[in-house]
């Protein structure tokens, strides 16, 4: 999820990785804050693979900044990305169809409507799978994982109406 968090802030204008980090922190900090230890290797990868493009500017003060741009290559990647298929964890899709939906704003008409698509069948999978988690009376829930199950139902069923809502 990092590569989409920079990739789309790189998609707008060319930033330094500090600048890089700010945006991330900004339009994606109720879901990740990634490190400069975890941005800095994620922004070279990119580069490597011609997804980025690396400017290097002396200043007056004879500083050197490096300027990092998204490429055209990049921002197929970048689609490719918010529009792969999410990970079997809960823990982690959960996370990421909220990074994928702030994203959003880069896809065209057609890839909004599939990324919306894809996303409310495969939160119907998962509320399925928990409500016959719920009703089974061999897995011996107890209260408190009972209670939990609820709880996470009532956010899988919220992510979809959300999904549902948006103007795609």
């Amino acid at each position: 999820m990092t590569e989409i968090c920079i990739l789309h802030s790189l998609y707008k204008r060319d930033l330094t990785i500090y600048s890089v980090r700010k945006s991330i922190s900004e339009h994606f900090g109720i879901y990740t804050k990634p490190s400069h230890g975890t941005v800095y290797p994620a922004l070279k990868k990119l580069t490597e693979n011609g997804y980025v493009n690396v400017r290097e500017v002396i200043s007056e003060g004879g500083r050197k900044a490096c300027y990092y741009s998204i490429t055209e290559k990049g921002k197929k990647y970048l689609s490719a990305l918010i529009l792969s298929d999410f990970s079997s964890n809960p823990s982690v899709f959960i996370n990421d169809i909220g990074i994928k939906t702030a994203a959003l704003g880069v896809l065209t008409a057609d890839e909004k409507r599939q990324f919306a698509e894809q996303t409310v069948r495969f939160l119907e999978l998962f509320e399925l799978q928990i409500k016959n988690s719920i009703a089974d009376e061999y897995l011996e829930l107890d209260y408190y994982q009972s209670e939990a199950f609820r709880q996470c139902l009532n956010n899988v069923v919220s992510m979809k109406q959300f999904i549902k809502s948006l103007k795609v």
